[in-house]
């Protein structure tokens, strides 16, 4: 019920009770004229209490953990106290839990406060998918005795879980290796290991003397310098496409999920490996908009207050979201918890992604891309990043006929090319040929 239909509805009563009112006058009627005074007694004193039993109750919400893998459970638990004189005869009680989610005990229940009573609701919540959602406002409802109006009102609190996305297990990384990856062939040299001596040349003005071999210099009677293998560990910065526009709608959803699985298992991978890691999407992050504090709402309609409620605004950061590549204890955790909360966009495509991000990407670390399909200008730019001296590698998503054309346009410049159908391939994805 909105303001304007309330209003009319008040009208349509006054109205009638004052045509009542006149009709017992006009016959003379005292049981009429006093029923009707005593109604309106009754109706005024149940308005002002229903609107002063909303006001006096104030609720809590416990929730942990905040921060949880698909498919493991929420505690929530929820305080609402009574800090009236006055008993509340009745009131109805409603978390507003997000869609998708499963509710292991009542979210909901109908009770009676007496003065200064405090009542605990307890139940759990089960989330089978990841990303950032939102508990709450709880909802509270009452009304007089007689039943002769209801209101209802929201709280002022929520709180948001975020759900990590999953992760897979590449089959062939092997935890006991020091180095996972393996020797790793560099087309050039990012920076050299000085505990893998390769061999022993003479020495050139310029070599650091740090890098002299005294005892064979001694034997050959000329100075001698070690040599030393480039360092094999690159790690890589992991790009994701989130632009909605290249999926399509039919199966937009599923292979989203499954690029942002892919993600995250690769990074998962790499930390592993004790290699830097980074992100860079163009994808948009769903906590710009979370509110944990609201305004109170009040309204006369549960249909009209739900609508309120479940109305989110859309995030309008166009700035990419990035996790700088490095090397760190709590890497993985700001990779995961960034691809739980990204949401599609709407304005930013993958080519002008790398374009504006590229000075910001280091070129010792390789370049993958995880995308569902590669354009024309996609692959003009990689092309431009592979001669500047990035290694990249693409990961097509659930797509034959955009893996094929990947592989023709990309072949050429020795980009591998990987194509990614279900969560399955990852268990067979080759770690030495990420980087290569």
């Amino acid at each position: 019920m909105d303001k304007r239909n309330y209003i009319l509805s008040k009208l349509f009563w006054i109205i009638l009770l004052a045509f009542i009112l006149f009709l017992g006058f006009l016959f003379q009627s005292i049981y009429l004229v006093y029923a009707i005074y005593v109604f309106l007694i009754v109706f005024v004193i149940s308005d002002f209490l229903n609107r002063l039993w909303l006001k006096v109750v104030e609720c809590n919400r416990f929730v942990g953990p905040l921060i949880i893998n698909e498919g493991q459970e929420v505690e929530v638990t929820v305080f609402v106290h009574n800090k009236f004189w006055l008993p509340i005869p009745w009131l109805y009680i409603e978390d507003i839990i997000p869609s998708g989610s499963e509710c292991i005990g009542s979210n909901a229940q109908f009770l009676m406060l007496m003065p200064d009573e405090m009542v605990t609701i307890s139940y759990k919540l089960r989330f089978p998918r990841r990303g950032y959602h939102k508990i709450g406002p709880l909802m509270l409802e009452t009304g007089d005795f007689f039943g002769l109006q209801r209101r209802f009102r929201t709280d002022d609190k929520q709180e948001y879980i975020t759900v990590l996305p999953s992760v897979v297990y590449i089959k062939s990384f092997q935890v006991s290796t020091r180095r996972p990856h393996g020797p790793v062939r560099v087309s050039h040299k990012i920076y050299e290991d000085p505990t893998r001596i390769y061999a022993i040349r003479e020495y050139v003005p310029g070599d650091p003397i740090k890098s002299i071999h005294w005892k064979i210099s001694a034997k050959a009677n000329k100075l001698q310098v070690k040599t030393y293998e480039p360092a094999t560990v690159l790690g890589a910065t992991l790009a994701i496409d989130m632009f909605e526009d290249n999926y399509l709608p039919q199966t937009r959803e599923e292979r989203m999920e499954l690029a942002i699985t892919t993600t995250a298992s690769i990074a998962y991978l790499l930390y592993l490996s004790g290699e830097p890691v980074g992100l860079v999407t163009n994808g948009l992050d769903a906590s710009d908009t979370a509110k944990y504090q609201r305004d109170s709402e009040t309204s006369l309609a549960r249909d009209d207050l739900i609508t309120k409620l479940v109305q989110e605004t859309q995030p309008e950061r166009i700035s990419p979201l990035m996790v700088p590549t490095k090397r760190s204890p709590v890497q993985l955790q700001k990779i995961l918890e960034n691809l739980a909360r990204i949401v599609p966009n709407k304005e930013v495509n993958m080519t002008y992604l790398l374009q504006i991000t590229a000075p910001h990407i280091p070129r010792d670390n390789a370049l993958v891309l995880i995308v569902p399909q590669v354009s024309d200008d996609l692959a003009s730019v990689i092309e431009n990043m592979k001669a500047r001296g990035f290694i990249v590698n693409v990961f097509i998503i659930k797509d034959d006929n955009a893996y094929q054309e990947a592989v023709i346009k990309l072949g050429k410049l020795g980009i591998f090319v990987f194509h990614i159908q279900h969560e399955q391939d990852l268990f067979y994805i080759e770690p030495q040929k990420i980087g290569v």
